[in-house]
């Protein structure tokens, strides 16, 4: 292996390593509010039935951190992992550099898709927390602060994409798992 080469794989690895560790906070901040949201909920139902007396802003706190928070946060690492859902029917036939250019293709697309949607969200994070955005419901509450899970998972998301491409771009004979599943 050349020393570019070399180089290329040590650049590629820290960047994973990187990307990776923020994929991994990411997962653990959405795990902990897919805790929090059954327990909000929980109490909410016993406070309810058995008190008499719900937790106020029960809905309002669900649907807008804990569901945002536990859906998207997640996605960088299992995009890293590549854990997401796919249909591979008549990818499994195709000879293997087409398969490397179809996942290379779809890779970019989504990378593209999510990229578009990390930037518009984030203008709407920023007019949401300089409006102070609140939602009324059993009480006020402030929402603007889970704005922001959207481009920074949507962010973290696209430059798993972008590694993910590179990877097989850049080191063919490392190619992702789902592109070597020829032999199978």
């Amino acid at each position: 292996m050349t020393d570019a080469g070399s180089t290329q794989n040590a650049a590629l690895a820290t960047v994973e390593r990187l990307l990776s560790l923020l994929a991994t906070l990411l997962l653990i901040a959405g795990t902990v509010a897919l805790v929090l949201m059954a327990t909000h909920v929980v109490s909410d139902v016993v406070g309810r039935l058995f008190f008499n007396h719900p937790v106020y802003g029960t809905t309002e706190i669900v649907s807008f951190y804990y569901m945002v928070g536990a859906v998207c946060l997640p996605l960088a690492y299992m995009e890293l992992r590549d854990e997401h859902i796919t249909v591979d029917v008549f990818y499994q036939k195709m000879p293997l550099m087409m398969r490397r250019v179809v996942f290379v293709f779809s890779i970019l697309t989504t990378a593209l898709f999510f990229g578009l949607f990390a930037y518009q969200s984030w203008f709407d994070s920023l007019r949401a927390m300089s409006s102070r955005e609140i939602v009324m419901g059993a009480s006020l509450i402030e929402i603007w602060p889970s704005r922001f899970f959207m481009p920074i998972s949507f962010g973290l998301l696209v430059l798993a994409c972008l590694l993910r491409a590179a990877k097989v771009i850049l080191t063919p004979y490392a190619a992702e798992t789902h592109v070597r599943a020829e032999g199978k």
